[in-house]
Parts: C-alpha cells; structure tokens; sequence
C-alpha cells in the first residue's frame, strides 16, 4: 500500500509499515491474530516450521491482477506498494512465512530459507537467526548476515535530510520500528548464524516483523549494493556514521533498486523476474539457483487487468487461469453460479479508509469539519451497497489498528458513519460554519469543500458518488478526484486534499507505527502527515510489551487516541477475493503473503 494496498498488524513496511492497496486482500476468515504471540519472551521459543511441497511441473500459468510490478525496491517510503508484493512474494527471501491453515493466517519460520530463529534470550532478548548453509541469491552469492545488516543499517541510520516539510528525515527513506530496538548485530558460522542483541530496556514483541514481514517484506543482497558503491564491508558502515559513505549506501538503496535490473534485482526464493514493463506485463520463471522444491508453475505471467468484469470475461474465455480484481459483488455472484470455476472470498486484513491532509489548513485547523464529515459519511451504505454481495458477514470498521474478526478488536468510531445529516450539520453550526447560498457550509476563509483523491477503481468511484450523497446533504462538498497515478505518485508525495486507499495488514502491528507515527518520529508510510507525540510514544511502548493482553490493551489505547483526532476514518473491511479455474488450485487469498500468489509454488492441476 502502499497506496493501492496497504499493510498492518503488529508489523509493516521494511519490517514496519503497512503496504498500499490498490484493491482488496490482506488476511483470511476466522479469527486472525490469536495466541500466538503470548508469550514472545520465552526461552527456546520458535515457531512451526514450513516449508514448500514436492509438487508436479503445471507449464505455465496466467494471472491478471489489478495493479502492475513498478518496483524492486519496495521497503521505503517513496515505493511501498501491494502490486509489487503480489511478484516480490516469490522472489524476495524472508526468514518467516504466512501461511494459510483452516482459515487463519499462522505465522511460520520459512524452513526452505532457515534453519531455525529462536529466542536464546529474554533479559536482555536476544534472537539468534540460522540461515541454511544451501541458501543463496541467483547470482550464486550467499544469503547470510550482511544482508540482515543492511536492513538494520537502512532502519536506524542516524544520517538524515530535511524533508519536504522541513522536519529531519532518514536519508535512507526506511521506517527504524523494531530495528532500533536492537543494540547490536553479530554474525559467525561463516556469516550465516546472525544474533540480534535487543538493548536492555528496548524488547521487541513482534520480532517476526524484523528482516521480514511475513509474505511482505525481507532481505536484500548487500553484495549487490557494496558492489555498484564500492563499499567493501557494508557491515563496517554504522548507524552513527553521517558521512560520504553512508551517503553513497543510502543513495543506492533508495534508487539503485528502483524498478528492475536484472541485473540487480536479483532473487533468494523460489522465482526471479524473467522481464517485466512496469506496468502491464510482468513473468516470473523458476530460479535456476533455488535449492528447495520447485514451483509447480514453471513459468507465470502477470497480466495487469484493472476492470474487475474485464478480467473475469479473460478468465472465462481460458486467457488467464485466475484472477484477483476487486471484491466486485456481480463479478462474485456471476463466477459462484459456474462450476467451471472456484471462488475465494472472505474478510481479511485490507481496509478502505479516507486520510485527510493534516499539513492542509481546512483540516488542519478544523477539527469540526473532520467530525462532520465523518458524521455525514454513510458506512453502511458502503458496506451494502459495495460489500454485502460478496461478504455477507461485512459490516462497518471501527478501527485504524485491528479488524473486526482478531482478537483484541474494538470499534472507536461507532459514533460515526451513519450518514448523519443532522448531526454534521449541528457540528458545523456550532462552530460558527454558515450554510451559503449554493448550500456549501463555509467559515471565514474556509469552505467545506475538498477534493477525495483515488486511484481509478470502480469501487472506489463508487464509494466516493455514496459519500458524496449525505454529505451534500449535509452542506459539505465532496469532488471525485481520480488519477491512474494517484497510489504511485500523488499519495506518497502528499498532494491531495483527501485520500482514500487501502492498507494490507497482517497479524502483526508493530510495523504499522511507521503509517502513523511523526515524520521525524519513523513515519515513513504517513502520507497524510498526521503528528501526535503521544500516539508515538505509546506505540511504541506497545511494541516493547511482552505481555499480549497488556499489548492489546495498549494499541487500543493508540486507536482511541488518533479517533480523538479524526486525521483518518476507516470505512469496512475489504474481503479478500480470488477467482480460478476450477482445475486450478488450492487458489485463496492472503493480502500480506502476496495476495493470490502466496502459494504459487503449491498450483497443481486437479
């Protein structure tokens, strides 16, 4: 999410940030986000290990997604985004894996990738990361701990430039959450053993989301970097450094890797980019390095298709074998009524919300107008009219930070959503808001008036005509402001009014602090520039606790706090959606492993 997608739960981008959504997807059905996590201290503690099936060779097989690869380098701020989660999912190493059992996203050690991740520690907590002996990129170089390093460097650099709002940010565009909370890295075993020192007063409870959000996230190869820089020992550059190598590191990291080179963009899992365009067309073929068991899909093409009925007509006509487009309520009842075909939809981690610009005056210094708005807008119009059809069990989402089917939930925002034309109304007046002659409420310099930017979605044209009908209502206008850019380019640089977009979430939250915190605190995914130093500091003391009923407690403490602040209003749950050829499968859908491609490596024809 990036913009089209998003990512979140108790982990996200570079190990911290939600991604970008351009459609739909992120979790599974049934309770998400459970145990797990208790007890995150213990000794000895290591999770299920997986590792991918002995499968039969199925040729190749097409695929349309809604939004096309644009980006290797995925991990920062200025590229984060879902469609590029949806290829990188097969091809970027990470030490965890999210996998998909009798409905519930478990977290799992990715066994083709380690040997083992266990906690040795818990005062002060030390982690110790085994990389298999086998394990390398496809340049035949070793995976191991330098390319650890280079995530820890990238996160907790202390070099820094101002940003466009003249705060200090990192040159390094990464988000530090749960990195700088690890005071120091060592590596032996010929560099593949890595032991991740945590500071004494500094545990991390969601360690899984460091050097990986599970399906979303992970490792880069350092060699490459110390290679295009003529940095000898990336692991000799510190944190405190702020000088012309540091720089020159930074500087690749954030550009080097942009769009693709195969010649850089190289892979440490099962498939590698074979070509793409960056935008409609993009194949994955097998890596020729890869030391587990092969893909069952010898070579997949990604086709970019953004018309959910589009899609559904190439799947229909055999031109694809599946598809994920958006939750689409006709395209979900059509393919249901065809056994040619299998449907997979269910609630999951992905939300749709709306972001106000809190660097604009109108809402940064009308608090007010933020509250009528969300009293205008109507949820459950949104829901029934866009989500029923194909989740019936949707219902309105009261949460930045959890969804409504995990543990720990609870709704903050009951209060809004109702399509509550009086009640906006009232707000404004007894703000001193005076309703003009064209019926558009306005208050000295200010009109409520503002523009909802998106990406060209139907679903999300139509959300905003839904939106639009209370709050005009209500003396508020609302412009549709659409762009086929507006997730790429427009949301991360902050130029809109208002936005809305998706985030992809996962089970665990840490990693969203970086969507949400200060610019100048780690907030690298905060397009809308919200700022609260309380909402910083207590999420962050939540991502330190141990203790997961305290922890939960916690982050719904940090919800109540941005509700206090209305700088974004969540709107409903986006179910995950996938659709195949019935002789295709086992097909589902899991937003932070990928979306429909976190199992590619198990497709078989039936």
């Amino acid at each position: 999410m990036r913009r089209s997608k998003a990512v979140t739960a108790f982990a996200l981008l570079t190990s911290a940030t939600l991604v970008l959504s351009a459609c739909g997807g992120g979790g599974t059905s049934g309770d998400q986000g459970g145990q797990q996590n208790a007890d995150p201290g213990k000794i000895g503690a290591q999770d299920e290990v997986f590792q991918r099936p002995k499968v039969d060779d199925i040729g190749e097989i097409a695929i349309a997604v809604e939004e096309g690869f644009d980006d290797y380098q995925n991990y920062i701020g200025a590229s984060n985004s879902f469609a590029n989660t949806i290829a990188l999912s097969n091809v970027i190493p990470s030490p965890y894996f999210t996998d998909f059992v009798d409905g519930k996203l478990v977290i799992k050690v990715d066994g083709d990738l380690m040997e083992s991740i266990k906690v040795v520690s818990s005062d002060p907590q030390v982690i110790e990361w085994k990389v298999r002996k086998e394990a390398v990129w496809s340049d035949g170089e070793q995976i191991d701990c330098d390319d650890f390093y280079l995530k820890w460097l990238a996160a907790t650099s202390k070099a820094t430039i101002k940003g466009d709002d003249g705060t200090e940010v990192s040159i390094w565009d990464a988000t530090p959450t749960g990195y700088e909370n690890i005071e120091k890295i060592e590596c032996s075993d010929n560099d593949k053993t890595v032991k991740t020192s945590f500071f004494k007063d500094k545990p991390y409870a969601d360690y899984r989301g460091i050097f990986s959000t599970p399906g979303s996230d992970g490792l880069l190869p350092a060699h490459v970097l110390e290679k295009q820089t003529g940095i000898a020992d990336i692991m000799k550059v510190t944190p405190e450094q702020n000088d012309d190598q540091v720089k020159k590191a930074a500087e690749f990291f954030t550009k080097g890797w942009r769009g693709y080179n195969k010649d850089l963009s190289l892979s440490g899992s099962a498939y590698m980019i074979e070509s793409t365009d960056l935008k409609d067309q993009t194949v994955l073929v097998r890596n020729p390095k890869w030391w587990g068991n092969p893909g069952g899909p010898a070579r997949v093409i990604l086709k970019t298709n953004t018309d959910s009925q589009s899609a559904t007509q190439q799947l229909q006509n055999k031109e694809v074998a599946v598809i994920a487009p958006q939750a689409d309520p006709a395209v979900a009842q059509q393919l249901r009524g065809d056994s040619a075909f299998t449907v997979f939809a269910a609630g999951g981690q992905t939300f749709e919300h709306v972001d106000f610009n809190m660097s604009l005056p109108l809402f940064k210094n009308n608090k007010e107008l933020r509250l009528a708005i969300g009293q205008c807008f109507d949820n459950q119009g949104l829901v029934d009219k866009l989500i029923k059809d194909v989740d019936p069990n949707a219902t309105p989402l009261g949460s930045l930070v959890m969804m409504p089917n995990e543990v720990g939930y609870e709704d903050h925002y009951s209060d809004l959503g109702k399509g509550d034309v009086a009640a906006a109304k009232k707000t404004l007046e007894d703000a001193g808001w005076k309703q003009g002659a064209d019926g558009i409420y306005a208050k000295g310099e200010f009109r409520a008036s503002f523009k909802l930017g998106h990406k060209i979605v139907q679903r999300r044209a139509d959300t905003v005509r839904i939106l639009q009908d209370k709050c005009k209502q209500a003396g508020i206008e609302i412009i549709q402001d659409q762009a086929d850019d507006f997730n790429s380019k427009r949301l991360t640089a902050s130029e809109f009014d208002a936005a809305l977009f998706a985030w992809v979430g996962q089970p665990l939250k840490a990693g969203a602090y970086g969507n949400y915190a200060s610019k100048d605190a780690g907030g690298s995914g905060n397009y809308n520039l919200y700022s609260n130093k309380q909402v910083d500091e207590k999420w962050k003391a939540a991502n330190g606790e141990l203790d997961y009923q305290k922890r939960l407690t916690m982050m719904n403490e940090v919800d109540k706090l941005m509700r206090d602040d209305l700088h974004s209003i969540p709107l409903f749950q986006l179910p995950d959606f996938a659709a195949s050829d019935a002789n295709i499968g086992p097909i589902a859908y899991v937003g932070v492993g990928g979306g429909v491609t976190w199992n590619l490596f198990a497709w078989q024809k039936k």
